[in-house]
């Protein structure tokens, strides 16, 4: 008689298969409390790497406008709690919690990163919850290595964060320094293009030679250039319909509708507008413009300069976690979950063996044609 005969012909014994289920479901709930499991929590509060930033907004507004702007910029303007839960799901922090804990190697814990891994996958969970709060959960039957692998996991996750942020505010200086660097460059430049026309032609300063008129005009247009210039900076990092980028555009279509005012030829007490004025006082106007848009460029890379370097010293004594339950283990009696799920397996098999399929016929059915005698038949 082959294996698959000997399991048939003990199915059909009624009275030894609700003996094995009797025995299995007691053997389950002996399972679902004893060995006991332990659950070591820990809650925390990744710090926002871009909060050095916001912080050090406020004093860069005696600078001069635009500061939020510049901020949101810096930032990036992504959502940190997403980001912050795919680090502390990450490989890198699971690499690092393997070595802090000293587990792969001969004679130790485990004999690869691949089997340390998959411990880890399998009893650890880190997750949000309301507010941005980040807990971190192992259930294991020792309680000592529960609470051990839960706070060597929120020490790694501390120097993940700690690592990323100092990334975020390299960069932040490289892109600011060499734009800055040439900013400075661009505003000599136009210093020197100006004064040497001035020069050449006997005229005043601009602010004398072309009016009021003029210089409106010339500091309306440097202010639209330097507006779309943050306009393009600034779309590489927000959405297109952030708050940032519309507050931007409404500036650009006011600074517009003041120069098409401009445009047209008029002539108050204080002499002829923008546009009466002369050739050469057109190419003045031209050169003054230029420097006037240089320099609001430099004043934007100024303002972003020093942030960063505020937010570079800040990072220095930084905590990039703030503990709210440092690893603690639950008091509440836990229990094995997939001891229930075989118990409730059994349970609900022995319903439909013993219940169910007599009472429907379902075996009835399905052997009337085979001339097979039924499973459930006693």
């Amino acid at each position: 008689m082959t294996y698959v005969n000997e399991v048939t012909v003990w199915l059909r014994d009624t009275r030894k298969r609700r003996q094995s289920y009797l025995v299995a479901g007691l053997v389950c709930a002996i399972l679902i409390v004893f060995p006991r499991p332990y659950l070591a929590r820990a809650k925390i509060v990744p710090q926002d790497t871009s909060a050095t930033a916001a912080s050090t907004t406020s004093l860069l507004g005696a600078l001069g406008t635009g500061a939020q702007s510049i901020g949101s910029l810096l930032t990036g303007g992504r959502p940190s709690n997403d980001l912050y839960l795919i680090i502390g799901r990450s490989d890198s922090v699971a690499n690092d919690v393997i070595k802090s804990l000293n587990w792969v190697g001969p004679g130790r814990r485990f004999s690869s990163y691949r089997d340390a891994k998959l411990f880890l996958d399998r009893h650890v969970d880190v997750h949000l919850l309301l507010g941005g709060v980040m807990e971190i959960e192992t259930k294991l039957h020792d309680p000592e290595d529960a609470r051990a692998i839960t706070s060597a996991y929120a020490s790694a996750l501390s120097r993940q964060l700690a690592s990323f942020g100092r990334q975020i505010i390299l960069n932040k200086q490289r892109i600011v320094a060499r734009r800055f660097s040439d900013a400075s460059g661009r505003v000599a430049k136009a210093e020197a293009a100006l004064d040497a026309f001035r020069r050449a032609n006997n005229l005043a300063e601009p602010e004398q030679q072309l009016g009021s008129e003029l210089a409106q005009r010339a500091a309306l247009e440097a202010q639209l250039q330097a507006k779309q210039v943050e306009l393009q900076t600034l779309s590489q990092f927000r959405a297109p319909d952030s708050n940032e980028i519309a507050s931007i555009r409404s500036d650009m279509q006011g600074l517009r509708a003041q120069i098409a005012r401009t445009a047209r030829p008029a002539t108050s007490a204080s002499g002829p507008n923008v546009a009466g004025l002369t050739v050469l006082s057109l190419r003045y106007l031209n050169l003054f413009r230029e420097l006037k848009f240089q320099q609001s460029i430099y004043d934007v890379y100024q303002r972003s300069s020093e942030q960063v370097e505020v937010e570079a010293l800040a990072s220095e004594s930084a905590s990039y976690i703030q503990v709210i339950d440092p690893a603690y283990l639950e008091p509440a009696r836990q229990f094995n979950t997939w001891a229930i799920a075989a118990f409730l397996v059994i349970v609900l098999t022995a319903a439909f063996t013993e219940w169910y399929a007599p009472v429907t016929g379902f075996y009835v059915r399905r052997t009337a044609e085979r001339g097979v005698e039924p499973i459930g038949a006693a």
